[in-house]
C-alpha cells in the first residue's frame, strides 16, 4: 500500500513529460463595443446561444440560433478563426447553418448586440463549436 502512490507519481511523470505548449496561438474575438447597460435595471431581456451544434445533415441541432426572451432588434454576427465574417443578420430568429466540418470539432465566434423591449442594450460574445456526429445506426450501403 505504501508504494501505490510513489508509483503512481513516477507512471503520470512519465506519461506526460512529453507534452509540450502549442505553438497555435489563442484566438479570441474582439468584442470590444458591445454595450450592456441592463444592470440594476430590472429589464427583462434575454439573449441564450448554444456552445455547440452538429452540422452533420441529420437535422438535430443544424443551424445556430439565439434564442430570445423580450428582444425588440438584434445583430448576430458569426466569425471563423481569421476573424473572418461568415454570416450577419439583423432579423430575429435567423440562425446559421455551418458547413459540414472536416475536422471533428471547428470553433467559430459569435457576437450579438441586441436591444431589448425596454430600450437597453445587451451585448453577448463568445465562441461555439460545430462538431462531428455520427448517427448510431447508420444506414447501409
Amino acid at each position: 500500500m505504501k508504494f501505490i502512490f510513489p508509483v503512481l507519481l513516477i507512471l503520470s511523470v512519465a506519461l506526460f513529460s512529453n507534452c509540450t505548449k502549442s505553438s497555435t496561438p489563442i484566438v479570441r474575438i474582439n468584442c470590444d463595443g458591445l454595450v450592456t447597460d441592463t444592470l440594476g435595471t430590472g429589464d427583462s431581456g434575454r439573449i441564450y446561444i448554444p456552445n455547440a451544434i452538429t452540422p452533420n445533415g441529420d437535422g438535430l441541432n443544424e443551424v445556430l440560433t439565439p434564442f430570445t426572451k423580450n428582444i425588440d432588434s438584434i445583430k448576430f454576427t458569426i466569425y471563423d478563426e481569421n476573424n473572418t465574417v461568415l454570416f450577419t443578420t439583423n432579423t430575429l430568429g435567423d440562425g446559421w447553418v455551418a458547413p459540414q466540418p472536416l475536422l471533428p470539432i471547428v470553433r467559430y465566434y459569435y457576437k450579438i448586440q441586441a436591444v431589448s423591449k425596454n430600450n437597453k442594450k445587451i451585448g453577448v460574445c463568445g465562441d461555439v463549436y460545430a462538431m462531428t456526429c455520427y448517427t448510431i445506426n447508420p444506414p447501409k450501403s
